[in-house]
C-alpha cells in the first residue's frame, strides 16, 4: 500500500486552475529513525504601548543532525503561528512532535529549525478559557484594548530571540540584520494563524521572504465581522510587493478543501491574476501557489500541510 495519497481538484472543480496537494500518510503512522529535539526559548516584549513588558516563550524544533558546535552549517528558520484555542506547544510537548520528525525522516525535504509562537499573552495560565474558545488577551488584533501589534513583536523580540541563539544566518539581531536575512525565513500559520500570515506579509515583508498562510483568508487589519471587499484584499496583500519590487518572495497557500474555509478559495481565484503574482511551484520563475486537500479543519494536520509546502519553500536561494 502506498504511503502517499495525490489530492487533485480540476480547473472549475474548486478554482478555475488545477491544485494538487500530497498526503504522506507516515507523517501519522511511522516512526521516526532520526529524531530531532525540542527546546523552549524564553523572551520579553514591550511593543504594545501599554507601559508593560510581557514575558513570553517559543518552542524551537531542531532537527536531527543539528549540531550547536557546526557553526558552519546553518539552518533556514520556519515560523509556525498555531489557530484559534492552540498554543505553542501543540507539536512541541506530548505525541504531536514525531509528526514534525517524520518531515524529514526520509531525507525528501531539507531539515530546518522550525519555530513555534504564539500571539497569546499567557498561553499556560489562560489555557481554560483560552481552549474553549481562544477569546483571551492576545496581540494580533483581536483583542479589545491591545493594538494588534504581534507583527512587531515577530520582528524585534523572537527572530532575534531564537536566531541569534541558534546556527541560522542572522548574523545582526538589529532590524537592518532581520532584513538582510530575509531569504532565509518563512512565516507560516493555520486558521487564525493563517490569517495573522497575511498581516506578517503586510508588515512585514521586509524581513520575510517566504509566507506559507494555511485554511484562511485575509481579513486585512480590519475586526473579526467587518466587511472587506474584493479591492481591499488585492490592496492588502500586493501593497508591499509593488513597494518593494526588488526583493523575491513566494506564498505558498493550502486549504482544506470545500468543506475548509471557502473565502481562502474565493480570494486566491483573483489574487493569483494579479500582475505582481507568477502561478507556479519553482521560486525561481514563480511566486504563488495555492494547494487545496480535502481535510477538515483542525491544526493537528499542520505538518502535511508542510509536507507540500516545503518542497517549493526554501528553494533556488
Amino acid at each position: 500500500m502506498s504511503d502517499f495519497r495525490t489530492v487533485i481538484n480540476k480547473a472549475g472543480e474548486l478554482i478555475d486552475f488545477e491544485t494538487v496537494f500530497v498526503e504522506n500518510t507516515r507523517i501519522r503512522t511511522g516512526v521516526p529513525a532520526k529524531k530531532g529535539t525540542i527546546e523552549r526559548v524564553d523572551y520579553t516584549t514591550s511593543v504594545y504601548e501599554d507601559g508593560k513588558t510581557y514575558p513570553k516563550y517559543c518552542y524551537v524544533y531542531l532537527p536531527y543532525g543539528y549540531d550547536p558546535e557546526d557553526k558552519t552549517k546553518k539552518y533556514n528558520v520556519l515560523y509556525y503561528q498555531h489557530g484559534n484555542t492552540c498554543a505553542p506547544d501543540i507539536f512541541s510537548i506530548g505525541g504531536n512532535k514525531p509528526m514534525l520528525d517524520m518531515l524529514f525522516d526520509s531525507g525528501e525535504l531539507d531539515p530546518c529549525i522550525i519555530v513555534s509562537i504564539t500571539y497569546y499573552f499567557d498561553p499556560m495560565g489562560d489555557a481554560d478559557q483560552r481552549i474553549l474558545t481562544g477569546q483571551v488577551p492576545a496581540g494580533d488584533g483581536g483583542w479589545e484594548g491591545v493594538p494588534g501589534y504581534y507583527y512587531k513583536e515577530v520582528v524585534q523580540d523572537i527572530i532575534p530571540a531564537v536566531e541569534m541563539k541558534y546556527n541560522t544566518y542572522l548574523e545582526d539581531p538589529s532590524l537592518e540584520g532581520v532584513k538582510a536575512s530575509r531569504d532565509h525565513r518563512c512565516f507560516s500559520g493555520y486558521s487564525r494563524g493563517g490569517v495573522m500570515t497575511w498581516r506578517i506579509l503586510h508588515h512585514d515583508f521586509e524581513y520575510f521572504r517566504w509566507f506559507a498562510p494555511m485554511s484562511c483568508g485575509t481579513r486585512g487589519d480590519k475586526k473579526r465581522g467587518e466587511p472587506l471587499t474584493d479591492q481591499e484584499v488585492i490592496d492588502y496583500v500586493t501593497e508591499p510587493i509593488k513597494a518593494h519590487p526588488e526583493l523575491p518572495f513566494f506564498i505558498y497557500g493550502t486549504n482544506g478543501g470545500k468543506e475548509d474555509v471557502a473565502q481562502m478559495t474565493e480570494q486566491m481565484k483573483f489574487l493569483t491574476k494579479q500582475d505582481v503574482f507568477s502561478y507556479g511551484t519553482d521560486p525561481v520563475k514563480n511566486n504563488i501557489y495555492f494547494s487545496v486537500s480535502d481535510f477538515y479543519h483542525t491544526d493537528f494536520l499542520v505538518p502535511y500541510y508542510y509536507w507540500n509546502s516545503l518542497r517549493t519553500i526554501f528553494k533556488g536561494i
